[in-house]
C-alpha cells in the first residue's frame, strides 16, 4: 500500500514539457486555428514560431507541492494542523469544507523568459509580447503538469478533488502567498515574493487542490462531514 506524502514538500525539476502551437495561439486570442501553417500572415507565424523555439531554450520547468492535514472550521478559516491562518475566506470555505486535506501547488519557468522579454521590449516590442504569450502559457502548463501529479495521488488514495483555485481569486488574499510560499519552501525553486506579495519570476503559479471525502475512503481516515447549509448552493 503507498504511502501518503503529507506533511512534506514535494519538489520537481526539469519538468518535461511540449509547446504546443494550437496553445499559444489559444494565449494571443487566434481563434479556429490550431497550427502555425493555417495563418494567413507567414511573417505573423514566423515570429511565433521564433518564440516558441526561445521558448524551448529559455524555459527551465520546476514545482513543487505539499499536502496538509484539514483539522476543521473556525470562523471563517478552513485550519489544518500546519496553519490557521492561510485558508481564509468563503471561497475557501466552500472549497474545501468536505475535504481531508489540501494540496498547495507552486509551478514556475524560470526567469530567463521574462528576462528576454524585458531586455526586448523596447527595440523588438511585437516579437516581446509574442515570446511572454509563450512563457504566460507555459507558466500555466507547469501548473496544470503538478495538478495531474496531485490528481494521482487524491485517486490512488480513494478521494475526489476540487477543482485548483488559485492565490490571489476571489476573496482568498493575494496576502495568503506567503504562508504558501513558506509552507512548500519555493525558495527552493528559487521563487521570491515581492513586497506586494507577487512572485518572482513572475511567471509562476499558486493554487491549491483539496481532497474531497468519497465512499471509497476508508472510514478511519474521514473527518466528520458538517451539515450543508444554503450558502452551499452557490458554489
Amino acid at each position: 500500500m503507498p504511502t501518503m506524502r503529507i506533511g512534506t514538500p514535494v519538489f520537481f525539476n526539469n519538468i518535461p514539457f511540449e509547446i504546443e502551437e494550437r496553445q499559444i495561439l489559444r494565449e494571443m486570442r487566434i481563434p479556429r486555428k490550431s497550427f502555425l501553417r493555417e495563418l494567413d500572415e507567414p511573417a505573423l507565424a514566423a515570429q511565433i514560431k521564433k518564440a516558441i523555439d526561445e521558448g524551448y531554450r529559455l524555459i527551465q520547468g520546476k514545482g513543487v507541492f505539499r499536502t496538509l492535514t484539514i483539522t476543521g472550521i473556525k470562523d471563517n478559516c478552513v485550519t489544518t494542523k500546519e496553519t490557521e491562518t492561510l485558508f481564509i475566506g468563503e471561497k475557501m470555505l466552500k472549497l474545501l469544507r468536505y475535504c481531508d486535506f489540501a494540496t498547495l501547488i507552486v509551478a514556475t519557468i524560470g526567469p530567463q523568459v521574462e528576462d528576454r522579454v524585458d531586455a526586448l521590449a523596447a527595440g523588438e516590442p511585437a516579437y516581446s509580447f509574442f515570446l511572454e504569450r509563450v512563457g504566460a502559457w507555459m507558466a500555466d502548463y507547469m501548473g496544470i503538469y503538478l495538478d495531474r501529479a496531485v490528481e494521482k495521488e487524491i485517486h490512488r488514495f480513494g478521494y475526489g478533488r476540487t477543482f485548483r483555485f488559485g492565490v490571489g481569486y476571489g476573496d482568498w488574499p493575494l496576502s495568503s502567498q506567503k504562508e504558501v510560499m513558506a509552507l512548500t519552501e519555493a525558495h527552493k525553486i528559487h521563487i521570491e515574493l515581492t513586497d506586494s506579495f507577487i512572485m518572482i519570476p513572475r511567471l509562476s503559479v499558486s493554487a491549491v487542490i483539496g481532497w474531497e471525502r468519497t465512499a471509497d475512503v476508508p472510514p478511519k481516515n474521514r473527518q466528520s462531514r458538517p451539515e450543508p447549509d444554503e450558502k452551499e448552493s452557490e458554489m
